[in-house]
């Protein structure tokens, strides 16, 4: 009976090795969370949205790349560009800040008006993409979102949904 019981002690351990090092473990590397494309937004807004997104992804336990590194990337006369990044941009900004991934993304109207802000009552198309620097691979997670009573409310929608799709795909 005691070796059946030591046998099986063994085998729980070596599975529990195996999953905790592997199939349940976070990624390895920092999380880049870059800006996004959307007319419905200014620069300090998509600040807010990037901001509201690491937070969820540090509350859940993933290693982010903090404001301050990703900031000194962009100067004052880019500013504005880490809306508007290239699929080869985001791979630089990766290596140079030695991220395992980066996330960015858009926003629009569903009606397809660009009259600008977020509107309680109106829906909008979102758009995340992951890049995973291991494989070069951009992976492109699509949601639909209602306007909230106040971008609060919308970047938390935004930010939980998106982050649950994404942690998928880690």
């Amino acid at each position: 009976m005691k070796i059946r019981l030591t046998a099986v002690f063994l085998i729980v351990s070596a599975a529990c090795a195996l999953f905790s090092d592997g199939t349940f473990a976070k990624p390895r590397g920092r999380i880049l969370v870059l800006g996004f494309r959307s007319s419905q937004l200014n620069d300090v807004q998509d600040r807010l949205l990037r901001e509201t997104v690491m937070r969820r992804l540090h509350t859940e336990g993933f290693q982010i790349v903090p404001v301050m590194e990703i900031e000194s990337v962009f100067s004052e006369d880019r500013k504005g560009r880490i809306r508007k990044l290239s699929r080869d941009d985001v791979r630089k900004i990766c290596a140079d800040l030695v991220a395992g991934y980066a996330l960015f993304g858009s926003i629009s109207p569903m009606d397809g008006r660009q009259d600008g802000g977020i509107a309680e009552g109106r829906s909008y198309d979102c758009s995340l993409v992951l890049y995973r620097k291991d494989d070069n691979r951009f992976t492109e997670v699509k949601l639909t979102l209602a306007g909230g009573k106040n971008l609060y409310e919308f970047y938390n929608a935004l930010s939980e949904r998106g982050v649950s799709e994404i942690v998928m795909l880690l």
